[in-house]
């Protein structure tokens, strides 16, 4: 966990200095720890993508994007499926880099920062990993609800927009700072090696954690990004809750550093950005895939038909 230190005396640092400034207080990084740039520039990056997060939450509709092809805008699609169900079908245009392989941190200086990227996966989960951690390093990114599968061809007329002629990855290069380029090439390195435990793409399922809850195990912390009100109303087992939304990399400071957390929110999406905004600042972090989810969908824990609490 390369950041965690360097996060967390950053984060103290920053608390302690607004708190005493008026009376004089100056405070010094313990000189054990020395702040090192690199992680530093990537740290600030991360934390910064809550600080400035839009209303949209970085997200579209295909309905919304539609309509913005029809309008003529100029954008960069990205599809971070498989290649195989890229060449089975796509929106027109998209280029691929499929997710569970190097091909973003690879081709990251050909994805412009001075466009529209939108981005899909199969159901929105993946693409929002992609979402934080390039909007983090610069790039213009909304990921696109629900995937392929969920969102794009559930959408009236989604054939006008699909094609199964492959595109070509462009010659255009943007430049990315080399802290942060390296901090995208470590992501992916963790993408394709899942370290012993049932992960797949930086996701846990709901039975995965099930069984942890059903263990009463500390080995990991359960987090729920979901609204306050509807964590009241239900929640796993021994999860705690910070609301997904603008501000919330303060909070991110106070979740323990000793043990991999584990994110679930309504679908997935949110929780999925938060996932990669907390593996750059260091953290073992895992997305569980669907979240909450429902009965009705049959997916995430909801629809597994596990118990939730309210204390």
């Amino acid at each position: 966990m390369k950041f965690k230190k360097i996060l967390a005396v950053a984060l103290c640092l920053a608390m302690i200095t607004m708190t005493f400034a008026a009376c004089g207080a100056k405070t010094e990084a313990p000189a054990e720890e020395p702040p090192v740039a690199e992680s530093t520039v990537v740290a600030d990056a991360a934390m910064a993508y809550f600080a400035n997060l839009p209303a949209t939450n970085n997200m579209l509709t295909a309905e919304e994007l539609f309509v913005k092809i029809d309008a003529g805008e100029e954008m960069f699609i990205m599809d971070v499926r498989s290649a195989e169900d890229y060449a089975l079908g796509h929106l027109k245009g998209a280029v691929n880099f499929p997710f569970a392989s190097t091909a973003i941190a690879d081709n990251l200086e050909f994805i412009p920062d001075d466009i529209p990227v939108y981005v899909n996966c199969y159901t929105g989960q993946t693409a929002s990993q992609v979402t934080s951690i390039l909007k983090s390093v610069g790039k213009n990114i909304t990921n696109i609800r629900g995937g392929w599968l969920l969102g794009i061809t559930t959408t009236a007329g989604y054939e006008k927009y699909t094609d199964t002629v492959a595109v070509a990855m462009p010659t255009a290069t943007y430049e990315t700072a080399p802290e942060l380029a390296t901090a995208i090439d470590d992501y992916f390195a963790t993408v394709v090696s899942y370290n012993g435990t049932p992960t797949a793409n930086q996701n846990v399922s709901p039975e995965f954690v099930k069984e942890l809850v059903d263990a009463e195990s500390e080995d990991y912390t359960i987090l729920s990004v979901r609204k306050a009100e509807d964590f009241a109303l239900g929640h796993i087992p021994t999860a705690i809750n910070i609301p997904f939304g603008a501000g919330m990399e303060v909070a991110l400071a106070e979740l323990p550093t000793d043990k991999p957390i584990i994110v679930y929110c309504y679908t997935g999406h949110t929780a999925s950005q938060t996932v990669g905004i907390l593996r750059l600042l260091g953290y073992e972090a895992y997305n569980m895939s669907f979240g909450m989810g429902s009965v009705e969908t049959e997916k995430g824990w909801l629809g597994a038909g596990y118990e939730t609490v309210t204390e």
